[in-house]
């Protein structure tokens, strides 16, 4: 049992690093069980969950986000594309590039594989305190944020 500050701090890392890992450990095998059912790469699932997540995005900023070459991120596109789950797109930003975006018909192909884990998910959080909830928020913002610094 720590008697200390710090060895109580020490000790929360711990369990907080432990507590992560588990849980990105679960969420990647539950992925790629979903992938395998789906006859995807589990690369390709995690790419359309970026594309659900933050809408339509360049090939260059998925290289950034999935840490993949130019090369890597075209293979994945080039997969999913032939699959039907994704539309390229002008980017109206830049008439050099283009923008990629996820099928709606397929997204809701994809999405019914986590209707069950949402929903728990969700019962989860409504026995949640809001002041806990912010600073889970909060924690998850800041190593979002850390993310793509790490990856270039």
């Amino acid at each position: 049992m720590p008697t200390s500050s710090n060895e109580k701090r020490a000790a929360l890392y711990a369990d907080l690093n432990r507590a992560v890992r588990l849980f990105i450990a679960g969420s990647s095998l539950y992925s790629q069980r979903v992938a395998e059912k789906l006859r995807l790469h589990p690369t390709d699932l995690q790419f359309l969950n970026m594309l659900e997540l933050m809408g339509p995005l360049t090939p260059k900023a998925l290289g950034r986000y999935s840490g993949l070459s130019s090369g890597g991120v075209t293979v994945v596109l080039d997969r999913l594309e032939k699959a039907g789950y994704l539309r390229r797109k002008p980017n109206p930003a830049d008439g050099r590039s283009f923008l990629v975006d996820f099928s709606p018909a397929r997204r809701r192909k994809v999405t019914a594989h986590y209707t069950a884990v949402e929903q728990q998910f969700t019962a989860l959080l409504m026995g949640t305190p809001t002041e806990d909830l912010e600073i889970v928020v909060g924690f998850f913002a800041k190593m979002n944020a850390a993310r793509p610094a790490e990856a270039d």
